[in-house]
């Protein structure tokens, strides 16, 4: 004869099962609030700021709604921060 579940066991199957749930609709809440930026990374752009001024770089970080731009003749660390919507493709 088997002994039943015990009353705690089943009260953490369904509580372990809405944590899931809620953890993928969080996730994919997230995803779908985060624009989605047209660029990648190695792409050449511009990126023209009032504040920055106007660079042409390669993109080298993305993290959104930001892309870091690295220019040439500055040195390997040296990344300007953009908003996506600042940058466009050269001519």
């Amino acid at each position: 004869m088997e002994s039943p579940a015990s009353p705690q066991a089943q009260y953490q199957q369904p509580q372990r099962q809405r944590r899931r749930v809620a953890s993928f609709l969080r996730e994919t809440v997230s995803r779908a609030r985060s624009p989605r930026i047209p660029f990648r990374v190695g792409q050449v752009l511009i990126g023209d700021d009032p504040f920055n001024g106007r660079h042409l770089g390669t993109v080298s970080v993305i993290d959104a709604p930001y892309v870091g731009l690295r220019t040439a003749g500055s040195a390997a660390r040296d990344v300007t921060f953009y908003d996506y919507r600042q940058l466009r493709y050269p001519d």
